[in-house]
């Protein structure tokens, strides 16, 4: 019993790592120098190179935590939730964020493919890593 109560803990956490990336890409790092700065051509350049980079390494963490089309499955739990939680955060900072569903399914398309590859990444590294003959046993 001991197995099945840490992997559910992985799974959660992978959950959990995956939503608070979302929001964290979005409004941290580069986006957040844009508020103080004002949004120039510049600090936009910097948040969309920044953010897939954030979500690439949220999706690999993931890939370490989990494995499998389940793993897949919470990865995409995660940023479902990660994106209900972006116009929850923003309201919350006062600057209310109208969203409809044609913009979450934008947002999902962009938020997604990043989170998903850093995942696959990880998951081939580690089946790589666990075929070699000098791999764990």
């Amino acid at each position: 019993m001991q197995q099945g109560s840490r992997t559910l803990a992985r799974d959660i956490a992978t959950v959990i790592l995956v939503a608070v990336a979302c929001p964290v890409a979005l409004f941290g790092g580069a986006l957040a120098s844009c508020a103080a700065q004002g949004l120039t051509p510049s600090c936009a350049i910097n948040g969309v190179l920044v953010s897939p980079v954030l979500l690439l390494a949220a999706g690999a963490l993931a890939g370490i935590l989990t494995r499998g089309w389940s793993g897949l499955g919470l990865v995409v739990v995660g940023v479902v939730l990660g994106l209900i939680a972006v116009p929850l955060v923003a309201g919350a900072a006062g600057n209310p964020v109208p969203i409809d569903p044609i913009q979450g399914v934008i947002a999902m398309i962009w938020f997604l493919p990043p989170v998903a590859l850093g995942y696959g990444i990880a998951r081939g590294i580690a089946r790589l890593i666990g075929r070699s003959p000098a791999g764990p046993r």
